[in-house]
């Protein structure tokens, strides 16, 4: 197994991770083992993509631009900040971090041969996690909908 494989297997495996710590985040089912795994994973890939891919030359981790470099890491700081973070922030940024993550890693696997082989997983996991939140925030305002009203306020 080469370095660039493991890298690049290391990728859908580490947004499937996002993903369920996203939505578990989202459900106020925290779990701080996880957000660590996830971390750990994705830090990883990032390190052996920037070492066999890149060869830690920054023109070759801009060569499609700055926007999508930006965008990533800034993605893999949340992941990681996630990790020390209370739960509160903790979901924030892994929400914030799956959605930029989701965007990106679904343009990539339409646009780019090197990971095309993973479309169908990738695609899969955006709907599964995109349904999840959807699904969370729904549940999550109906129940806020159905809390009694304090005895001190009026209704009109």
């Amino acid at each position: 197994m080469s370095a660039e494989f493991i890298a690049f297997l290391l990728a859908p495996v580490g947004y499937l991770g996002l993903m369920m710590a996203a939505v578990q985040s989202a459900k106020r089912r925290h779990t701080l083992v996880l957000r660590r795994i996830v971390a750990a994973v994705i830090v990883t890939h990032v390190l052996l993509v920037w070492t066999v891919r890149y060869e830690w030359q920054l023109s070759e981790a801009t060569r499609n631009g700055y926007s999508g470099f930006a965008l990533f890491h800034a993605a893999l700081l949340a992941i990681v900040m996630s990790v020390f973070a209370r739960d509160r922030l903790a979901r924030r940024l892994l929400v914030s971090a799956f959605g930029i993550v989701t965007v990106g890693a679904v343009g990539a696997v339409l646009m780019y041969d090197v990971v095309k082989v993973y479309r169908i997983p990738v695609i899969a996991i955006a709907f599964v996690g995109l349904t999840g939140l959807v699904q969370a925030y729904v549940a999550r305002s109906e129940q806020s909908a159905m809390k009694p009203l304090r005895p001190n306020d009026r209704s009109p």
